[in-house]
Formats: C-alpha cells, sequence, structure tokens
C-alpha cells in the first residue's frame, strides 16, 4: 500500500514572493476606483464635484474659517527689477508662515502672481529664488518678467523645519495620519491663505494667479489647483505621472502616501480636476523619481478632455528637458507667463 507524501513547505523565498505578489494583485485590483468621467461637459462637472469632495477628505480634517492673515512685511533686497521682501504671515490660529514676496518695480497697475512652490530641501524659500539650485531661481525669473512671485516656506523645510526634539518628520506625518489629519492638508491650508494673501495685495490682479512647484512643490500645485478654481494656470514640474510608475513600485518620500489616494485616483484623475484650466508638465528625461514616458502618457489621456471643452491646444502642454529631477523652465515659465497676460482667457 503506497503512502502519499506531503508536499514540500515552500522555502523563505518563496514565501517571500507570495507577499510580493499579493501586493501586486492588490494594487492592478484596487486603484483608481473613482476615474474621470469626460463622456459630456455636464457629466465631467458632475465628476468633477465628486471627485473635489473625496480628494477633500482624503486630505483630513481641514479649517473651516479664515481668520486675520496679520502679514509683517520687511525688505531684504532691492534688485534692479524687483524689491524682494520677507513676509510672515499666519495660516491658523498659533501657526505662522513665512514667505519671500518679489514685486516687480516700476508697476503702473495691477499684475498677475504666480505661487512657486519648492519641494524638500533643507533651504526652503531659498532655494526657489536660487539661479543655481534644481528650481533655476524661477521666483526670480517671474519678477524679472514684470509678474508678482510669492515663494513661502512649506512646512518642514526653511524657517518651517522642525526643531530637534522627539516630533520629528516623520512622527509628525503619521501622527496626523491616526488623528484624522495629514501633514498634506495642513500644506494645502497654508497654501489656501498664500492664494488669500496674494489675492489681497494691491499690486495683484487677483483673477490672474498662477500656481508652479517641482516635486513636493508639483504635488502640492497639484492638489492647490484641483480643489482652488480661482488658480487661473498650473505647471506641475517633476512629479505628475502614476501612482503605478511611482509611489506604489518603489520607495519614495512619504508626502505621496496619502490614505486612499492611489484606492480612487490616478495622477491622471487628479490632474483632471484641474481641467480645463490651462496646465503644463515640466518633465526631465532624467528624473529617474518620475519618468517622462508616464508624463507623455497622461497628457495624452488628458487631451481629450481639454477637446471636449474646446480649449486652445496650448492650454495643455509638456515640456520635456534632457536634466533630471529639476525645472528646466525654457518653455514651463514663458507658457505661464503668456496664460496669465493672455486677455482672451
Amino acid at each position: 500500500m503506497k503512502t502519499r507524501q506531503p508536499a514540500q513547505a515552500p522555502s523563505g523565498p518563496a514565501l517571500s514572493a507570495q507577499i510580493v505578489a499579493l501586493y501586486q494583485q492588490t494594487v492592478a485590483t484596487s486603484l483608481r476606483q473613482s476615474p474621470l468621467v469626460a463622456t459630456t461637459p455636464a457629466a465631467f462637472a458632475a465628476w468633477q464635484r465628486q471627485a473635489r469632495a473625496r480628494l477633500r477628505r482624503i486630505l483630513g480634517e481641514l479649517p473651516t474659517v479664515r481668520r486675520d492673515l496679520a502679514v509683517a512685511r520687511q525688505v531684504v533686497e532691492e534688485h534692479s527689477d524687483y524689491i524682494r521682501e520677507r513676509l510672515v504671515y499666519t495660516t491658523r490660529p498659533g501657526l505662522q508662515a513665512t514667505a519671500y514676496l518679489l514685486t516687480p518695480r516700476r508697476l503702473t497697475g495691477r499684475v498677475p502672481a504666480v505661487l512657486c512652490l519648492h519641494g524638500h530641501g533643507v533651504g526652503g524659500k531659498d532655494e526657489a529664488i536660487d539661479p543655481a539650485s534644481i528650481y533655476r531661481g524661477f521666483g526670480r525669473r517671474f519678477a524679472a518678467a514684470g509678474l508678482v512671485a510669492l515663494c513661502p516656506d512649506q512646512i518642514g523645510f526653511g524657517e518651517r523645519a522642525l526643531p530637534d526634539g522627539k516630533v520629528n518628520y516623520q512622527v509628525l506625518v503619521h501622527g496626523l495620519n491616526m488623528l484624522g489629519q495629514t501633514l498634506i492638508g495642513w500644506r494645502y491650508w497654508d497654501l489656501v491663505r498664500a492664494l488669500d494673501l496674494l489675492q489681497s495685495l494691491p499690486t495683484v490682479q487677483a483673477d490672474r494667479i498662477g500656481v508652479m512647484g517641482l516635486s513636493l512643490g508639483g504635488e502640492m500645485t497639484l492638489f492647490l489647483s484641483g480643489l482652488q478654481a480661482r488658480v487661473r494656470a498650473a505647471c506641475v514640474c517633476g512629479y505628475l505621472t502614476s501612482h503605478r510608475s511611482t509611489f506604489l513600485d518603489r520607495p519614495h518620500c512619504t508626502c505621496g502616501h496619502l490614505r486612499d489616494l492611489a484606492r480612487h485616483f490616478e495622477h491622471v484623475d487628479l490632474a483632471a480636476l484641474i481641467a480645463p484650466r490651462p496646465l503644463f508638465l515640466d518633465a526631465g528625461r532624467q528624473d529617474e523619481s518620475f519618468p517622462v514616458a508616464e508624463a507623455r502618457r497622461l497628457v495624452r489621456q488628458l487631451r481629450p478632455v481639454y477637446q471636449l471643452h474646446d480649449c486652445p491646444a496650448s492650454w495643455l502642454g509638456l515640456e520635456v528637458h534632457d536634466g533630471g529631477h529639476e525645472i528646466a523652465g525654457t518653455r514651463s515659465i514663458p507658457w505661464m507667463i503668456d496664460r496669465l497676460r493672455d486677455e482672451g482667457h
């Protein structure tokens, strides 16, 4: 009489492979459960309303009251093309933000403005105006072209770096998640208040404000422009590609890992929250963190939405440059200036 031999138990590598396989299966079955709907302009508008409400919930609990900004200003540089001031302003009770405000000289009236957002880096707003940085001094370039530029320090960087202590960056990120809030939500509200500040300035055309940022700054450009219709034009640099090719595929910073974000939206859906307002992508061929091929694909996917609304072809654009994780600005900066000055827009 023969007896059946028990199957050989899997080894460690096989067990590890099971975990990876299950994760990949979960990505395939769970990703993007609220994709954009653009069959008609009315259907698209209805999808946007629902998607914006869902994204606000993902960002976590947000303030409901805008209090006095209580802006303090100090001139720190008098350039031949502009004046640079350091600003301190209140974004919510007990929290103040810092920023550089660059105002062109010889203004004859109100002009457009750009909110210039830095990414990860200890320098914060100082990097946004440094021509030698990966931002190529984009704040200064807008001011030199005659636009007002506001370059804030985002929470965790520049003058707003966390003090030494137990509550470090990781504790802040994960602690807020445990409490129903998010660091991205805190940053988002700071930028809502930055828009309020720009719109309050007597030098700024309140209906002609653009937002441009790199990396984390690109992510915040995406969220702020998608949720705030008063943003006239947006330029996302070194970020807008896909979850599948970035945060779901390889190690990344914690900023892109918002609970349930990828379950509901891919990057193209988040970008669609900006449409049909002008949107431009600035992407580097050597940027290994955010693949250029995915940026190209996103623009192709989004193009029909702009066509549905009879938008000019120039309202959706892409600059692919030979650099890495950086702003080129060869086409993107002139594009932003043109969109904000376009009288037909």
